[in-house]
């Protein structure tokens, strides 16, 4: 017993300060658990937006690769339609002759598999292949029914169908032909090969589970990497992206399960603005997981040594202090940048991206803003409307590359000649500017619009396709005013009485501004 008394510790000497570093252990212990879960957390997170924005951008690329091919395909179309209406209109058509015109265009063209031309009775009249096969009738085609039925001269892209001729997966784009009278005289049709979208697709590293699919806006399938062929033509109309997210917005991204195939993935959606078509890029999210996963293991176990070497080294206490203060420095720095990237996003939001002056959705936030402001104020709000003359036919004859670089330059002149703070140029639509000018009489309105019309002239832009003997560039303005004596009346009658005055001046004919019969 004596020597045991003689050797037992003293609770009191050593209880204090073992229940010290076990409490400071645990909590730290728990602290490091913690931050390391919400970092994990927080990274996980950080890939799966990254994979969502890689999605967006990968489905961007792939629909504007679809827009182009689709618009080689409907010029080629097109140039044949006024081929044979310039026929229909002085002789019978002539079948060799559309035929070797459709050759020479299926020669530009890598992704045509064919051009045709049926009469309204469905028989082959020409084609870009080397002989018209006897006693074929397409009458009973989808695009054939739908065009007998709808009179618009409007482009049709179908459902992918089997070629009666080679048998290959093609893609048919079909448009309606009309006599003189507009009566129904057959259907032109070019046929894409789906094996043109196989190849292009196949450039692209996916991983497994990963996919690609191109499709109809009704949902249905056009192709699908890496997909098996009797996927093509799958109707997806019970998916998220046609049931949800579509009606929201023409483009996204999100997380869903695939009505494709029935696994969660990571999409990315771009819905063309041309035709009626619908990209998707969607990262699986296993496999996503997985590489993620991977990437942490090195951290993983290194952070489970730290905690050993916490509970065993006292001295360890104060270095992660340091690593939690230097983990809090780093959050606070990246909480700023965050702020300043909101910011950034939200200064986005308001300019168009083309023209980088204000978009419409800015444009109809500032004048609902300046009305509210003239009807507790008694001032003025004076609008300008301007369209670009014969814009389209610019388009057409120089392209839509150079079409953008004409919005932009007109653009330039009008941010150049607001000068007033509270004014605002905008990008209304297309080729449709406005100008805002809150406190402004009718008359300086007038005179801006003038002012920009000149400035829109002196730059000179070649525009031989126009019918104004000047032959450059021109723009047509429309001015309106609102008086603080207008209780009632708000941003749509505005807008309109400057748009009535805009196609007066069109009317009288364009280049030049024309403003509403209204008394300041």
């Amino acid at each position: 017993m004596k020597f045991r008394r003689k050797n037992d510790s003293p609770p009191s000497v050593f209880s204090p300060l073992l229940r010290s570093i076990i409490l400071s252990g645990s909590l730290l212990t728990a602290t490091v658990i913690s931050l390391n879960l919400w970092m994990l957390h927080e990274d996980w997170h950080e890939t799966v937006d990254k994979a969502e924005d890689m999605a967006v951008n990968l489905s961007l690329s792939q629909a504007r690769q679809a827009d182009d091919t689709f618009l080689q395909t409907e010029i080629a179309l097109r140039e044949v339609q006024r081929e044979l209406e310039k026929q229909m209109a002085t002789t019978d058509v002539e079948g060799e002759t559309l035929s070797q015109t459709m050759r020479q265009l299926q020669s530009r063209l890598p992704q045509l598999h064919g051009l045709f031309y049926y009469d309204n009775q469905g028989t082959w009249v020409a084609t870009s292949m080397r002989s018209v096969p006897p006693g074929i009738d397409n009458s009973d085609r989808e695009y054939f029914d739908y065009h007998r039925a709808t009179p618009r001269d409007n482009l049709h892209v179908g459902p992918v169908l089997r070629s009666r001729t080679t048998h290959e997966l093609v893609i048919p784009v079909t448009l309606r032909v009309n006599d003189a009278f507009n009566s129904f005289r057959g259907v032109l049709l070019a046929t894409i090969r789906v094996d043109y979208f196989r190849r292009f697709y196949s450039y692209y590293e996916l991983s497994d589970g990963d996919v690609l699919v191109l499709m109809l806006a009704d949902s249905t399938v056009l192709y699908a990497r890496p997909m098996p062929d009797s996927y093509i033509g799958k109707n997806l109309s019970v998916s998220p992206l046609f049931l949800r997210m579509l009606a929201n917005s023409d483009k996204g991204s999100g997380q869903w399960t695939a009505a494709l195939d029935g696994k969660t993935r990571i999409f990315g959606f771009v819905r063309s603005q041309r035709y009626p078509l619908v990209v998707a890029a969607g990262y699986d999210r296993h496999t996503l997981f997985t590489h993620w996963l991977k990437s942490w293991v090195h951290d993983l176990i290194l952070n489970t040594a730290l905690l050993v070497m916490i509970l065993m080294l006292g001295s360890f206490v104060l270095r992660q202090a340091r690593h939690t203060l230097r983990y809090q420095r780093e959050l606070t720095r990246l909480h700023d940048e965050l702020t300043a990237a909101n910011r950034a996003l939200e200064n986005m939001a308001q300019n168009d991206g083309l023209t980088r002056v204000a978009n419409r959705r800015h444009f109809d936030e500032k004048l609902a803003e300046s009305l509210e402001h003239a009807k507790r104020s008694g001032q003025l709000v004076s609008l300008i409307l301007f369209d670009i003359d014969y814009f389209k036919r610019y388009n057409d004859t120089y392209g839509h590359v150079a079409g953008d670089e004409c919005l932009k330059n007109v653009a330039m002149v009008l941010k150049n000649t607001v000068r007033r703070k509270k004014d605002l140029a905008a990008r209304y639509g297309g080729e449709e500017f406005a100008i805002i000018l809150p406190g402004q009489p009718l008359s300086a309105a007038v005179s801006l619009a003038e002012s920009v019309i000149a400035a829109v002239s002196q730059l000179a832009i070649p525009h031989f396709t126009t019918d104004l003997p000047q032959k450059h560039v021109t723009l047509s303005a429309g001015c309106a005013v609102h008086l603080n004596s207008e209780t009632g009346k708000g941003e749509k009658t505005l807008i309109e009485r400057a748009d009535e005055a805009l196609y007066r001046a069109k009317r009288a004919g364009r280049n030049q501004v024309k403003s509403e019969d209204a008394k300041e």
